[in-house]
């Protein structure tokens, strides 16, 4: 276990079927730094406790989902395939913490947010791991982030949690700057072109009954019933 992943797994967020769940299973069971795809039933099975010919403790699916959710948050997992958005039944993750072998020890001491953070050396090796190629940052980017978690003052974080905040908010702001945005039409937005089908027949009983009505047709049945 890597100094990383040990400070991680020791967060007072992690619950103990969620650190179970990591390193007896996922990483025990990982092909190099990837997991096996996740097969619930099994995973459920594993992680049951059984006594007296009854469980005391059961994992059901939607148990497993959010066990999954506590290691992704924490940074102990991230998704390489997920064929079922929903779950993760048939997922594989990639373990980034398990690859930082040769990084020193992370220090353990949690702390709010203050205006003098910074992240530090690691920033840019954990970048990477995370899927964010691009790892600058400018001090608008920077000082939104420092901004946003001023007002959380409640929010104790160690210093490798700060910056695994930092990359998923960089990834999605990133994200959607991306995006394809949409055709230029010069400001005007292009409407469907209209599809002439004559009167409607709504229409076409009015202008019948408007017809009817005029002074010719009335002067025609005068002529008639004389």
């Amino acid at each position: 276990m890597t100094p990383a992943e040990y400070q991680a797994l020791t967060s007072p967020k992690l619950s103990h079927p969620a650190r179970s769940l990591y390193q007896l299973y996922l990483r025990h069971l990982a092909r190099g730094d990837n997991t096996q795809p996740l097969d619930y039933p099994l995973l459920g099975k594993a992680l049951a406790v059984q006594g007296d010919g009854e469980y005391r403790y059961r994992v059901t699916p939607m148990d497993l989902t959010g066990l999954v959710d506590e290691l992704l948050e924490a940074g102990l997992l991230s998704v390489v395939h997920n064929p079922h958005p929903q779950h993760y039944h048939g997922a594989v993750f990639s373990l980034p913490l398990k690859q930082l072998e040769g990084l020193a020890p992370l220090p353990s001491r949690q702390f709010a947010m203050h205006p003098q953070w910074r992240p530090d050396e690691q920033f840019e090796g954990l970048a990477r791991l995370c899927g964010l190629l691009d790892s600058h940052i400018d001090e608008t980017e920077l000082g939104e982030f420092i901004a946003y978690w001023l007002g959380r003052p409640e929010v104790f974080e160690n210093q490798h949690q700060w910056m695994l905040k930092l990359v998923r908010k960089l990834k999605n702001q990133r994200s959607i700057k991306r995006a394809p945005a949409p055709q230029d039409n010069g400001g005007y937005q292009q409407l469907p072109a209209k599809i002439d089908a004559g009167p409607s027949k709504r229409a076409r009983e009015m202008m019948a009954e408007a017809q009817r009505l005029s002074p010719d047709n009335q002067e025609d049945r005068n002529e008639k019933d004389t």
